[in-house]
């Protein structure tokens, strides 16, 4: 089973590129452009994968992913939170509170790819 994915990015070229690739992965994807639209949508329905900017306009993208968790966990779901980040890609020690993976932008979409099948197989 494909996750539902919650896509939070407030660049409109760079989430709608996105979403398009994962739609084209079958992924159902939901988007935001900022944390207070991203908490609206998970109230709605839990997402089971979160692909966050980490640098929002209206809240930093650790602290949205530690609510969307508690938002998941509340309702009995599990997800897996994913940073996308102006930090290089594949940086040791690359770590961000409230994220299983940290991925840089420009994006390497082979690790995108690689993140998102390790993330599935995380959810089960």
């Amino acid at each position: 089973m494909t996750p539902d994915v919650l896509l939070v990015d407030d660049n409109p070229d760079a989430c709608a590129l996105l979403a398009e690739l994962l739609q084209m992965q079958n992924y159902d994807v939901r988007s935001a452009s900022t944390g207070a639209q991203a908490l609206a949508l998970m109230r709605e329905r839990p997402a089971q994968l979160l692909l966050l900017d980490q640098n929002l306009p209206d809240m930093d993208g650790s602290a949205l992913a530690q609510q969307l968790r508690a938002l998941a966990e509340a309702q009995g779901r599990r997800c897996v939170a994913i940073a996308i980040t102006g930090m290089a890609s594949g940086r040791a020690g690359a770590v961000l509170p409230g994220f299983d993976h940290v991925l840089g932008k420009p994006l390497d979409f082979d690790a995108f790819d690689a993140v998102l099948e390790q993330s599935r197989a995380a959810l089960g």
